[in-house]
């Protein structure tokens, strides 16, 4: 889905080829940059320019740089955590994930290979230029009579062929110990090869459109205040915007962001089919997109262990938004974009939706996917008791001490056949096995649900959400986790604490702001088109009527969330030891 939305964004016909033409060019020279920046180590005894992080030692050689990044996911995981609020907008999270202290050290890391690869070159150039300027000066003091007569000179042509065979073996040791330059001189730099695009070409066309600086980064409740250390200046600190390696990182985030203002940008369209790419910015954005999509994985825990609605739903967008490229995927603008381009793909019943049928919240007497179920009756057949099980399986009266409840939903995809249909012409046109293709596909969702007491059919605001055991009141959740020693709870610092400790602090907004679980479903198999969703709930502890509402949001696509309520009456049910209250399930 995202390889092909990304292929779109090049704006149809010849661009998307210039822009899958340019991804092999950047693919291709990735092994160049990696095999150039593991083994060469200096070109003709050339020194450093300013900028360069490269150090000299004893001989005047340069030192290779170390390609390697020193990473600690501990303490990235305790910034990134406390960066974020309930009320993080998506952007913010994008900044907070953008100046960890990982993503800062690789994004630094890859600014000094890349500046020292630009120094080398130029180097080399300059060096060229003064062999060349040397060579024509022989030329000029040379006659070609001495020429003539050193062809028929013996001693002469012994010389030359003694040279030559000098220069062959210099070229064979220069392979075998990684210092030819051939691959090096190759690849092309912006600052260095003319019309090559990188970093600056993305920082100053997202200066044209507003981009940049990060729109409200220096609002940011949490980011405003951060320093952060530059490599080898003696630790000094510096704001968000003014470290090189920060700014790296924002630039690949807003340039992804904005990825169809720039991906069909002439300029961008042009220099694809050229090679007129740098490699050094444009392969580091490819690992970059992947890291950011891992942590805000991670990210989404977080938000989950802490219960907070608000987070999750705006992690959520936060995905969706760097996964497709958009800036904004609430308001009507991208919602129709989005859904005219699936339209105009894969037709009006191409849209993605989920159609939802038989839905159950209760506690089942009986399995009832099983229940009455013969393997040698029809689909339909099997689908018609199903459903007459769920009917059976609601009528059973949930109490206050059953163990847990069941969420059951029947989904539809209506986009399957549409969807399934397109992917096996992709790989027919690319020449890829259609099992292949199929097994590629990936399409998450998540579910969040919430919960509320209703008194008659009002909410019931002195409800303090206990589920599942009475002595933990939602109210008190961060008191549970610390009660607990969650893992995640003990990276927190004060203020984070209490930020999210007043998110739950109210029964009159605990029903909005708190998750009772949050629940990931992902279809590998494009051509699935129904299936059913079961999700295990903690049930009330009080007797009464509550409503549980559900929300699922997608990860792959814009406008698609869906929202439905599901009431359930709970009784008093008879505790097996009436002097404990329920325990921990």
């Amino acid at each position: 889905m995202e390889d092909k939305i990304t292929a779109l964004f090049g704006g149809g016909g010849k661009s998307s080829v210039d822009l899958l033409h340019t991804a092999f060019l950047v693919v291709m020279v990735i092994g160049l940059i990696l095999g150039y920046l593991l083994n060469a180590s200096k070109l003709n005894g050339t020194s450093g320019s300013k900028g360069s992080s490269t150090d000299k030692s004893k001989d005047g050689d340069d030192k290779q740089i170390d390609p390697k990044v020193q990473l600690n996911p501990q303490a990235d995981a305790a910034y990134l955590v406390n960066c974020l609020r309930p009320t993080s907008t998506p952007l913010e999270i994008l900044y907070a994930i953008a100046t960890t202290p990982d993503t800062v050290a690789i994004t630094s890391k890859q600014l000094a290979l890349a500046n020292e690869l630009r120094r080398k070159k130029l180097a080399h150039l300059a060096n060229k230029e003064k062999e060349e300027a040397h060579k024509s000066m022989d030329d000029l003091l040379v006659s070609d009579g001495w020429a003539e007569d050193d062809d028929d000179d013996p001693a002469a042509a012994a010389a030359k062929k003694a040279k030559e065979e000098k220069e062959k073996e210099s070229l064979r040791l220069a392979k075998a110990t990684g210092k030819d330059t051939t691959d090096f001189l190759k690849m092309k730099l912006e600052g260095v090869d003319e019309g090559v695009l990188g970093q600056e070409w993305v920082q100053q066309n997202l200066i044209k459109i507003g981009a940049w600086p990060p729109p409200s980064f220096n609002n940011a409740t949490v980011l405003q205040q951060k320093k952060f250390k530059v490599d080898g200046s003696g630790g000094k600190l510096v704001s968000a915007l003014d470290h090189p390696g920060v700014q790296r990182a924002l630039i690949m985030t807003m340039g992804r962001l904005h990825a169809k203002e720039l991906n069909t940008h002439p300029d961008l369209v042009a220099a694809g089919p050229k090679g007129l790419i740098d490699p050094t910015y444009f392969s580091a954005t490819m690992e970059y997109r992947q890291r950011v999509g891992q942590v805000l994985e991670g990210t989404l825990r977080m938000a989950c262990t802490l219960r907070s609605y608000r987070l999750a739903s705006s992690i959520l967008d936060a995905i969706v938004m760097f996964k497709i490229g958009l800036v904004d995927v609430k308001s009507d603008g991208p919602k129709k974009w989005f859904n005219d381009l699936m339209t105009k793909q894969y037709g009006a019943e191409g849209v993605p939706k989920l159609i939802f049928g038989d839905k159950y919240l209760g506690v089942p007497a009986f399995d009832p996917d099983k229940d009455g179920i013969d393997e040698n009756m029809s689909e339909e057949e099997k689908k018609k008791k199903e459903a007459e099980n769920m009917m059976k399986a609601a009528s059973k009266q949930v109490t206050t001490t059953d163990e847990k409840m069941g969420l059951e939903i029947q989904i539809t995809r209506q986009h399957a056949e549409s969807f399934t249909k397109e992917k096996l012409v992709m790989a027919q046109a690319q020449g890829i096995p259609p099992q292949i293709a199929m097994q590629a596909y990936r399409e998450a969702w998540f579910i969040l649900v919430r919960a509320r007491k209703l008194d008659g059919n009002s909410p019931d605001l002195t409800w303090e959400g206990a589920l599942g055991d009475s002595k933990y009141p939602a109210t008190k959740h961060m008191e549970i986790l610390k009660e607990k020693k969650d893992s995640l709870y003990e990276l927190l610092d004060s203020e984070t604490v209490t930020a999210f400790t007043k998110e739950f602090a109210s029964p009159k907004t605990l029903c909005d702001n708190r998750i009772v679980i949050g629940w990931p479903f992902v279809i590998s198999n494009v051509a699935q088109k129904t299936g059913k969703v079961k999700i295990h709930l903690p049930p009330p502890v009080e007797p009464g009527r509550y409503e549980f509402i559900v929300n699922i949001k997608s990860q792959e696509f814009v406008g698609v969330e869906e929202e439905f309520a599901l009431m359930v009456d709970v009784a008093q049910g008879v505790e097996a030891d009436s002097s404990e209250s329920k325990k921990d399930k």
